[in-house]
């Protein structure tokens, strides 16, 4: 009986720890909601919300000092661009509306992904830094186009976001991943490329991302 006792009081405890651990490390808030917009866009959710939690730590009226909004922190010009490729009706207010926000910018993440063949790397330096930014760097030959090195990111502020972004979805992927689900969402990033949509054509870019933190 007394240990029948101790096994149990040792199984709540070891649960208690495991629940404390998963809203420590991984706290997962707005989970349906990024889960269907990363879908949407076949995104791994564990990318979106590492994204959203370095961008805006989960706050949806995040304003930085720049002025971008919002749990995926969107400059409101560059969210009307995005409104605009798609035919969206899209609202300065619409920013601070978690649902809108990730939809404009798992779209946006999407679209980098896209125009970077996938690497992943690259696609979150462009979210922070701006693609055009991230178009000269390869120009010069600061950045490798098939096998890019965060740590030779010029901008100190991209760089860190960029390995921010990347750690934080190694712990969501250990954390909330089920066997296969990893597979299922080919490469969120761990292996240096997202899974993106490819039944899209590219339009024209802004020339600065608008994901900038204050």
């Amino acid at each position: 009986m007394k240990s029948g006792r101790w096994l149990l009081g040792l199984a709540a405890i070891v649960a208690a720890s495991l629940i404390l651990l998963y809203r420590g490390i991984a706290p997962f808030p707005f989970r349906q909601e990024i889960t269907q917009a990363a879908q949407a866009e076949s995104l791994s959710p564990y990318l979106v919300v590492a994204v959203v939690r370095v961008e805006s730590g989960f706050r949806p009226d995040a304003v930085s000092r720049r002025g971008a909004i919002g749990l995926m922190q969107l400059l409101p010009a560059t969210a009307s661009w995005i409104a605009q490729q798609n035919g969206w009706r899209q609202t300065s207010a619409m920013l601070s509306d978690p649902a809108s926000n990730l939809r404009l910018g798992t779209w946006y993440l999407n679209y980098l992904l896209r125009t970077f063949k996938g690497q992943q790397i690259l696609a979150l330096a462009a979210y922070n830094g701006g693609p055009n930014t991230v178009r000269t760097w390869l120009k010069k030959g600061l950045l490798s186009a098939l096998e890019p090195n965060p740590n030779h990111i010029p901008y100190p502020e991209t760089r860190n976001f960029v390995k921010r972004v990347r750690r934080y979805e190694w712990w969501y992927v250990t954390m909330y991943g089920l066997p296969g689900m990893h597979a299922h969402w080919a490469g969120g990033g761990l292996h240096g490329k997202g899974y993106v949509r490819r039944d899209e054509t590219e339009a024209g870019t802004p020339s600065r991302g608008g994901q900038y933190r204050s």
